[in-house]
């Protein structure tokens, strides 16, 4: 009797475990379904050394940010430039949820948490799908040996140095390497560098110049290894 009685007691619970798997299966899919919005492309937003990696698009009650990989710069900047009406699918960051978009342009909020999943030129009707354009493999790139005129430092929004403008390259610093060199870089206008240019297609730079990973930097006469 006890085997019977337990017996339908194990199928309820089995039934109730699939139940909420299936139900947890249906809340994260409407939860990665991307929204939709439309609007005109003001402009482009760029990360810490300019490369470009974000779209300002002003909706009929407001602007909301949209960011994306760099290597896909090139082409979502060929697919909408500025002034182009768009339509852009997007979904929230990872670990944060996608805010509603109507409630945040009824009360004209910037909002910098979204990403592009696909973009659609509302005149030429030319696609962008972002997953069909995965990040690129790691390469070294060309090396290079050269010196030149220091133009421009290049600072983040908390004031740190981020990378050094040549006539010719866009130098990037990682954080380790501004901390080595940043002192000796006063008063100077001119430097030597050795490093590898990227060569990967599809990143764009605000600056027009190819960037530079360095390993090397000579100043007033003097070459630190970075």
């Amino acid at each position: 009797m006890r085997t019977h009685q337990l017996l339908p007691m194990n199928q309820s619970l089995r039934s109730v475990f699939i139940f909420s798997l299936l139900l947890v299966s249906l809340i994260r899919a409407v939860a990665q379904t991307p929204a939709s919005v439309s609007g005109q492309v003001l402009g482009y937003l760029a990360n810490r050394i300019g490369d470009y990696d974000g779209l300002r698009l002003r909706t009929a009650t407001g602007e909301i940010h949209l960011s994306f990989p760099p290597h896909t710069a090139a082409r979502i900047r060929q697919t909408a430039t500025t002034g182009q009406r768009v339509t852009a699918d997007l979904a929230p960051r990872p670990g944060r949820p996608l805010p509603n978009i109507q409630e945040e342009e009824k009360h004209k909020i910037i909002a910098v948490s979204y990403r592009l999943i696909r973009l659609r030129n509302e005149k030429t009707g030319v696609v962008f799908q972002l997953a069909d354009f995965p990040p690129p493999p790691p390469q070294s790139g060309q090396l290079v040996q050269s010196e030149g005129p220091l133009m421009k430092k290049l600072f983040d929004e908390q004031g740190r140095l981020t990378a050094l403008l040549t006539d010719k390259y866009l130098i990037e610093l990682k954080p380790h390497q501004t901390e080595q060199i940043s002192a000796l870089l006063v008063g100077i206008n001119r430097l030597g560098f050795t490093g590898f240019e990227r060569t990967v297609n599809g990143f764009v730079n605000q600056t027009g110049r190819p960037v530079l990973h360095p390993t090397s930097l000579t100043i007033r006469g003097q070459t630190f290894a970075l």
